[in-house]
């Protein structure tokens, strides 16, 4: 296990602004999908953000929505089903199949050690001290942080406390959101679209108690707009079009980690 003193070193060489491939960037590929992640990677993007959730018998895998039938060609819930039946599922939509729904050992396994990676345990999930042993276990303390709801962050926290954690527990106004974000000990916070554009007094208070700031853009957000997220203060944009994400940063002097 690093200690923290090698955490913050290797951190300290992480982007501190750019593009988080949504779901992997879900307009490019099958979202949460190894093609997706290692698309976002070959672009250069600056974080990926994924979504987990637990099989029956306990394997954390990658998907967002609480069974597989949207995103898949089978049904049922996702913890309901085990590992082996997950695996016969094809998540490629129809696409140059078959794609299968990867594990987050997997995910890990191929990411670079450059960029952030934005795990998100879903709602009502009981994984956090799970996940954060496998993130652990891969070598990817450094870079790899939880986001979720109180009790995900707390269980990841205790089982690596040098992990980094962001809380999503939305609160009534955004003021209230960063203020619990706060007091739970988050490293990261999570704005979103759905409550306008970020105001740049908010994530000005953020980034002066250390919260890295990330913002979840709409899906069909101009460029014009994600650009105005980033005058406000956002540090990544996380996108579905890694294009127009990557085009904005482009334009206040970001580059690509690659590609």
């Amino acid at each position: 296990m690093p200690t923290a003193d090698e955490l913050r070193a290797r951190r300290a060489g992480l982007p501190p602004r750019g593009v988080a491939a949504h779901r992997g960037g879900a307009a490019g590929h099958p979202e949460n999908t190894l093609a997706a992640f290692a698309r976002a990677s070959r672009l250069g993007v600056h974080q990926v953000e994924l979504d987990v959730r637990q099989s029956a018998d306990g394997a954390i895998v990658v998907m967002h929505d609480a069974t597989v039938d949207r995103t898949t060609d089978g049904s049922g819930r996702v913890g309901d089903l085990t590992l082996a039946q997950i695996r016969e599922l094809d998540a490629s939509g129809g696409g140059r199949g078959p794609e299968p729904v990867p594990t987050l050992q997997e995910v890990l396994q191929i990411l670079p050690e450059d960029l952030w990676i934005n795990v998100q345990i879903k709602e009502g999930e009981r994984s956090g001290a799970a996940v954060a042993r496998e993130i652990a276990e891969a070598g990817r303390l450094h870079q790899a942080f939880v986001a979720g709801g109180n009790r995900a962050c707390r269980e990841a926290k205790q089982a690596c406390p040098g992990l980094l954690v962001c809380n999503l527990v939305r609160k009534r106004t955004r003021v209230e959101y960063l203020e619990h974000a706060l007091r739970e000990g988050a490293d990261f916070i999570q704005f979103h679209h759905l409550r306008g554009p970020l105001e740049p007094e908010l994530a000005a208070r953020a980034h002066a108690s250390g919260l890295r700031v990330n913002f979840l853009a709409a899906p069909d957000a101009s460029v014009q707009s994600l650009c105005g997220e980033l005058a406000a203060g956002a540090d990544f944009l996380l996108v579905d079009d890694l294009a127009r994400g990557l085009e904005a940063l482009a334009r206040v002097g970001v580059s690509r980690l690659r590609g």
